[in-house]
């Protein structure tokens, strides 16, 4: 049986499309549902997941990232996947797949409310949230209790902002995920047809997250830094999304972030060169070009405050001691010229 999904003067325009928001083809996208035709729902993701962040995302990230640098007001903490995220799966009908898509930017994002409820979560389940639960609340705030000692209940000391896809920390944020469903008519019958190891396997194509995410939370200094430690500890342990219990969702608990404090300059010349040569960010940082634009400047306090946020991005990822490429190496020796060695 056969399901028109989209008007039939639409379809030219989605199949002519030079490019296209994620979101919309995975609400809207599919021309027709086809329960005997898995062919066309794979095709269908296989040219969602091949859709790259353009310069209109990046250029949003980056003005996100340098709106939430002050260290006084923000903690910034950017993670990278271990494996791959199921984020919004249950939200886009017919295509029974779905993940959370920027309706302004298409880029995948996790809520900010995900985020504080997986913390939530890990920390109530820890030994830390039954000896503190008044710090417990504090942090997360308290539902009313007329009885209790939160009346009119309690809001939460600490904002947990929605956490950005990294530009450049894969190629592409959406990846092709197969789930393999072994006992269909026991979950579709709601356990009424019992499950048997005699039930053939059945491949489902799902849309995944792949590549880092920007976290950002807001508050007091104090309280913002025992949440970035609860923040990292649940996401390396629990996993945040669908399946975590299968082993998607976990992150990386080594932040990526630069020790030093970032430098607005950094972000600013780094965004503005990679739309320029349609490079990634990660080209950008290790290459020649951003030490050119570096030289260039006069401001002494800049300058070093510049130099030391690439040094220390360029240490992250292994690039300063040992760089790698022919441009990496003349970038290195702009770096150096006017500072002391190693």
């Amino acid at each position: 049986m056969t399901t028109a999904l989209m008007r039939e003067t639409l379809r030219p325009l989605y199949t002519k499309a030079r490019n296209a928001h994620p979101g919309l083809l995975i609400q809207r996208g599919l021309e027709v549902h086809d329960a005997d035709n898995k062919e066309a729902k794979t095709r269908h993701l296989t040219r969602v997941c091949a859709i790259p962040t353009g310069a209109f995302y990046q250029n949003a990230y980056h003005r996100w990232k340098r709106a939430t640098a002050d260290a006084m007001r923000f903690n910034q903490a950017e993670l990278a996947l271990e494996t791959r995220l199921f984020i919004g799966l249950s939200g886009a009908g017919m295509l029974e797949t779905g993940c959370a898509i920027s309706h302004s930017y298409g880029a995948p994002y996790i809520p900010g409310s995900s985020v504080k409820g997986v913390v939530k979560a890990h920390v109530r389940a820890s030994a830390f949230g039954d000896q503190h639960p008044e710090v417990f609340a504090e942090l997360f705030g308290a539902d009313a209790d007329p009885q209790g000692n939160y009346p009119n209940g309690l809001s939460g000391l600490v904002t947990f902002h929605d956490a950005w896809w990294v530009p450049g920390s894969a190629d592409k944020p959406l990846v092709e995920e197969i789930v393999t469903t072994h006992h269909l008519e026991y979950y579709g019958q709601e356990g009424r047809v019992p499950a048997t190891d005699f039930d053939s396997p059945i491949p489902n194509a799902q849309i995944a997250v792949q590549g880092a995410f920007l976290f950002v939370l807001e508050g007091e200094p104090a309280w913002r830094d025992l949440a970035r430690q609860m923040l990292i500890a649940a996401l390396a342990d629990r996993g945040i999304g669908a399946k975590t219990r299968t082993g998607y969702g976990l992150f990386d608990p080594r932040p990526r972030v630069p020790a030093e404090p970032t430098c607005p300059w950094v972000d600013e010349t780094i965004a503005a060169l990679t739309i320029k040569n349609k490079a990634k960010d990660e080209e950008t940082l290790r290459g020649k070009a951003l030490a050119e634009e570096w030289a260039k400047l006069t401001d002494p306090v800049i300058k070093a405050a510049a130099l030391a946020d690439i040094r220390s991005r360029l240490q992250a990822h292994g690039w300063w001691q040992e760089p790698q490429g022919k441009s990496a190496k003349q970038a290195k020796a702009v770096y150096t010229t006017d500072t002391p060695p190693d």
